[in-house]
C-alpha cells in the first residue's frame, strides 16, 4: 500500500539535573540491583519458550519479586515527575511525508540510547547490560538468534491513556523478533484498566492484566496488540530483543499470485494462504477493522491528523476487502475458529 501507519519511537536528548543524578547515586549505594541473570534463568523455562513459539506469546509472573519491582517503578516515576520523559507519538506516513500524532498521557524514555537516563535509573540499567533473557529464549527456540536489545521506560499517566492496535515492527524494517514487557503496577485492579490486548489471530484476543512483577513475551512482527485505556497511572518497561540484520530472515514480500492456492474452494489451502505472514497482517486488519479504528480514536485526541489517520485506515480496509473478496468465506471461518491452519510465529 502507498500509505501505512506504524508506531515508532521519537528520540530526544534528555538534560538531567544534578539533583536527579545524585538521587540515583544514593539509590545505588542503598539498594542492590535485582539479580537479573538468575531471575531470567529461573523463569524462562522450556515450557515458557514452547508457549511463545506455539502461541506467539507467553506470560510469566514473579520475575524479580515485589520489592525489586517497586524499586524499578520508583525510578520510572522519578524520571516522569522530573520532566525527563517525552510524549509518545504515532507516525502517520502518507504521500511520502510523515505526521506525528501525540498519544494522550503516554510518556517514555529510551534507556539504551541515553546515558543520562541510565545514570538516573541504575536499577533499570542493570537490565540493559544483561543478555540472559535473549540467551535463554534463543536456547529454547533455536530458530531465533537474539543478539541485541533495546529498552524503553514508559509512564502512562492514566486518564484514558492507551495505544492503538499495531505491530511492533516488520521483518523488512529491522531485526526485532521478541517484545518483552515488564509491568510495575502494585495493587492493580480491573477498574484501573490499561490491559495489554493481544491478537493471536486466528485465535481469540487475549487480555493481559499489567500486574506488578509480570513479564509478557510476544512475537514483535506477527502479534498485533494494543493497550486498553488506563484509568490509573501505569508503569512498565519494554525490552526489544533483536537479531542483527546479517542473521535475520528478511522476507521478500511475495506477490499474491505466487502464494494463492489453485482454488478458493480448497478451504485448507486458502486458510494456509491467508495465514502466511505476508498476508495475515492484512487479514487481521480486515477482521478487526472496527476495533482497530476505535483504538485509533481512543489513543489520540480529536484533530485533523487523527481524522486523516482514520480515513487512511478505512481506505486500507476497503482495499484489503476487495483484494481478498473470493476468500471472504474462509476469512469468516478463520475468525469464528471453524477452520484450523498452522501459524508460524518466528
Amino acid at each position: 500500500m502507498a500509505a501505512w501507519l506504524h508506531v515508532t519511537l521519537r528520540q530526544r536528548p534528555l538534560a538531567l539535573c544534578g539533583q536527579l543524578v545524585q538521587r540515583a547515586r544514593r539509590c545505588l549505594a542503598t539498594s542492590a540491583a535485582p539479580d537479573v541473570t538468575s531471575a531470567f534463568e529461573r523463569v524462562i523455562t522450556p515450557e515458557v519458550a514452547e508457549h511463545l513459539g506455539a502461541q506467539g506469546y507467553a506470560v510469566v509472573d514473579g520475575v524479580f519479586g515485589g520489592e525489586a519491582a517497586r524499586r524499578l517503578r520508583g525510578e520510572v516515576v522519578r524520571l516522569y515527575e522530573g520532566g525527563h520523559m517525552h510524549k509518545n507519538c504515532t507516525h502517520l506516513v502518507k504521500d511520502n511525508s510523515t505526521s506525528l500524532v501525540e498519544k494522550a498521557h503516554i510518556h517514555e524514555a529510551e534507556l539504551t540510547l541515553d546515558s543520562g537516563v541510565q545514570a538516573a535509573a541504575p536499577l533499570c540499567s542493570a537490565l540493559n547490560t544483561d543478555r540472559t533473557l535473549a540467551t535463554m529464549i534463543s536456547l529454547f527456540l533455536p530458530q531465533l538468534t537474539l543478539d541485541s536489545q533495546a529498552i524503553k521506560l514508559q509512564y502512562n499517566a492514566g486518564g484514558g491513556g492507551c495505544f492503538p492496535m499495531h505491530y511492533d515492527s516488520d521483518e523488512q524494517l529491522d531485526g526485532r523478533r521478541v517484545t518483552a514487557i515488564f509491568y510495575l503496577n502494585p495493587d492493580w485492579t480491573e477498574a484501573d484498566g490499561g490491559q495489554l490486548r493481544l491478537y493471536p489471530f486466528p485465535g481469540a484476543p487475549v487480555d493481559v492484566a499489567p500486574r506488578e512483577d509480570r513479564l509478557v513475551l510476544f512475537a514483535s512482527t506477527r502479534m498485533a496488540h494494543r493497550v486498553l485505556p488506563a484509568a490509573a497511572p501505569r508503569c512498565c518497561f519494554t525490552i526489544w530483543l533483536s537479531q542483527s540484520r546479517r542473521r535475520a530472515f528478511v522476507r521478500q514480500a511475495p506477490s499474491l499470485s505466487a502464494l494463492e492456492p489453485s482454488s478458493p474452494d480448497d478451504v485448507a489451502a486458502a486458510a494456509r494462504f491467508l495465514l502466511h505472514p505476508a498476508v495475515r497482517q492484512h487479514v487481521s486488519k480486515l477482521v478487526y477493522a472496527e476495533e482497530w479504528a476505535r483504538s485509533l480514536e481512543e489513543s489520540h485526541g480529536d484533530s485533523d491528523t487523527r481524522g486523516a489517520m482514520l480515513e487512511q485506515h478505512h481506505k486500507e480496509v476497503d482495499i484489503i476487502r476487495r483484494s481478498l473478496a473470493k476468500y471472504l468465506p474462509v476469512v469468516e471461518k478463520l475468525a469464528k475458529g471453524q477452520v484450523a491452519a498452522p501459524m508460524q510465529w518466528f
